[in-house]
């Protein structure tokens, strides 16, 4: 990795080490600043990850005072999974029970 000093001269420095030289005019330049946006980008959909563990917290892109939806998104969840369960349980003993 290099630092360019400038384009007109194709200069550049090696941070690391401190060492300045000419660089190859044909190598390819980075814009870093994109780069460096979407990094941005990437560790607040991580930490949006990591807050979503706790129930109390609140996306990120949500509308305000929208605390708990975490809790009621697992509740809704939990009674249509259970709804859907045994409406199976059901219609296996019908089944079992010959009543189909």
């Amino acid at each position: 990795m290099y630092v360019i000093v400038d384009l007109d001269v194709n200069v550049a420095i090696d941070p690391a080490s401190g060492i300045v030289a000419e660089m190859d005019p044909s190598l390819p330049i980075a814009n870093i600043a994109e780069l460096s946006e979407g990094i941005e980008e990437i560790e607040r959909a991580a930490i949006d990850l990591v807050d979503s563990l706790n129930p109390a917290t609140v996306p990120h892109p949500s509308y305000p005072n929208r605390e708990g939806i975490y809790l009621n998104l697992g509740k809704v969840s939990n009674a249509v999974i259970g709804f859907i369960l045994g409406l199976f349980a059901v219609a296996i003993l019908l089944i079992i029970a010959g009543g189909l």
